[in-house]
């Protein structure tokens, strides 16, 4: 029997971004288990954009109601449909809506931020109603199960998987020039530049800037992403940081460039408080960079142990410069570190995940 799942996502295909591209590995990996799948956007054009076989994407709706009203005339056009998969917990309402109507199982995602912050009584009656809810890290699990009345195991963990093209090698050897960063240690921090993520913890490595490069005094931090917030942090690191040739701001850095950026810097520094699960974490690590991150939220499923670096408090400054300088000592990362995060670990669990929802009787329709 073809799985038939309905897709209600935040960010789609041809989006950018975390979310969108666990949206990219989870569908990609249920479709590989032969489930039929029909996306409905809110951000993404999938135009230009090879999907896996066994998933088609509709163009991007804006508007609340505009999507709305487009699932459920989807749902109903597409019936039978047995799954509908919510990519965000603020549109978990309609996902369950959606799924009475057509007596499809609902399966929701939560990715951090999104249960920590929005916790109208409207989001947590449709959680409470989901067949399955995954998140992405413990600390999201353990979040969401103090929050609402949910048997256990009715949530599990899927934590993101990091892309084959993050792996260890040489960078090329005209990319320090083209930067013109010197010799001296590389700092990097890649992540949207937004004034709702300050969590992220950039201040704070500005800050411990001058006594990093007391010990090493051509180190530099690269920070490497566009947002609404740049203007603020240029300003914020020719206060904290000492001397102006300390931080470097690259904006945006394509997914191309991304896996040659890590493997020419020398540590990923990123303690964050927030973290829903860090991505950004695996895929240094990946390319054989150590990390210091932020003990804050579900950082630490990606940074599990000292193999792959440290995670220190994102308010003490101390305890950064000292983490920094100890992982600088260290050298790089052995891949082994994170295998388990490896696509065919995180779709074998996809589809176990997918088998045992199957497993389930559909709902009844509340409508004919």
């Amino acid at each position: 029997m073809t799985v038939r799942i309905l897709a209600l996502v935040t960010d789609g295909y041809g989006a950018r971004g975390g979310i969108a591209r666990y949206n990219r590995d989870l569908l990609g990996a249920l479709a590989g288990t032969g489930a039929q799948i029909l996306v409905l956007p809110r951000i993404g054009d999938a135009t230009r954009e090879a999907l896996p076989a066994g998933v088609a994407q509709r163009p991007a709706i804006l508007g609340r109601l505009r999507f709305a009203l487009a699932a459920l005339s989807e749902a109903w056009r597409s019936r039978p449909v047995d799954i509908v998969f919510c990519g965000h917990v603020f549109m978990a309402p309609l996902a369950i809506l959606v799924g009475r109507l057509t007596g499809a199982r609902c399966w929701l995602q939560a990715h951090g931020i999104d249960i920590w912050s929005d916790r109208r009584d409207s989001i947590r009656r449709a959680i409470e109603s989901a067949d399955m809810v995954t998140t992405v890290s413990r600390a999201t699990r353990q979040r969401l199960l103090e929050w609402v009345d949910l048997a256990p195991e009715r949530v599990r963990v899927l934590p993101n998987t990091v892309d084959d093209r993050f792996s260890p090698g040489p960078p090329p050897a005209a990319l320090r020039d083209r930067l013109k960063v010197g010799t001296g240690p590389l700092l990097l921090t890649v992540g949207r530049l937004a004034a709702s993520e300050r969590y992220k913890g950039h201040e704070l490595v500005f800050s411990a800037l001058p006594a990093l490069r007391a010990r090493h005094p051509g180190l530099v931090y690269l920070v490497a992403g566009e947002g609404d917030d740049r203007a603020r942090l240029e300003r914020r690191a020719a206060e904290l940081a000492g001397e102006a040739d300390a931080v470097r701001f690259l904006g945006y850095v394509s997914d191309a460039e991304l896996p040659d950026l890590y493997r020419l810097a020398d540590l990923y520094v990123m303690p964050s408080a927030e973290e829903g699960f860090g991505v950004v974490y695996l895929e240094a690590a990946a390319c054989g960079l150590r990390v210091v991150g932020g003990a804050g939220g579900g950082s630490r499923d990606a940074v599990p142990d000292e193999r792959v670096g440290l995670l220190v408090d994102p308010r003490d400054r101390q305890a950064l410069v000292e983490a920094v300088l100890a992982m600088l000592d260290r050298g790089r990362v052995d891949p082994a570190a994170i295998e388990p995060y490896r696509r065919p670990h995180f779709a074998a669990t996809a589809g176990r995940l997918l088998a045992g929802l199957v497993a389930r009787p559909r709902r009844m329709r509340d409508m004919p």
